[in-house]
This record gives C-alpha cells, structure tokens and sequence, in this order.
C-alpha cells in the first residue's frame, strides 16, 4: 500500500483543482497519486469543506507515544548533556522512532 498523503499535499490538490483550474489529470501527475485519490480529496472538500472525511476513524492501533515524552525527553537532554551529546541521542531517538511511527 503506498504511503498516506499528507494534508498539505491534500491541501495544493484543492488549489490546483478550485484556484489554478487543473483536471484531475494534471493534478494526478503534479501529486503522484491516483486519480481515484484526487476524486476523493476533491469530494470531501466539496462535501465536508475539508481535505479529510471527518467520518471517519483511524485506522491501527493507538500511537504510545505522545507530545508529553517528547518534552521530557528535550528537558533531560537539556538539563543533563552537553549540545553534542544531545544532538547524538536526539538523532538515536528519530532513528528507532521510525520503527513506531505516530499519526494523527
């Protein structure tokens, strides 16, 4: 399954298709996804005035990490390492953090 396109990239399919007159055609190709997919974002906008179907719910299992670890996680570094060894062990966290990644 292709990765889940963001709603920023969601956000230019709306201006390219209201604002810039594009067809969904030369949207698809700007984006790089599938027409289906350009058909749908352009539905939810027309019907929900948003680039996500508010409907519906998400899908996986909860994120178990939340904003909280991350603000610890800074507050340590910066109250017990220097800038490198920070910069270090916040660089470890971001590699193994892909292996549990989080959506909203």
């Amino acid at each position: 399954m292709p990765p889940r396109l963001s709603d920023d990239l969601k956000e230019l399919i709306i201006q390219w298709y209201y604002v810039e007159l594009k067809t969904m055609e030369e949207i698809r190709d700007l984006a790089h996804c599938s027409i289906g997919l350009v058909y749908n974002v352009i539905c939810n906008y027309r019907d929900f005035g948003q680039v996500r179907k508010p409907t519906t719910s998400r899908a996986g299992r909860p994120c178990t990490l939340t904003d909280t670890y991350g603000i610890y996680t800074k507050k340590t570094c910066h109250a017990n390492l220097s800038t490198e060894s920070q910069m270090v062990l916040l660089d470890k966290i971001r590699f193994y953090a892909q292996d549990y990644p989080c959506s909203s």
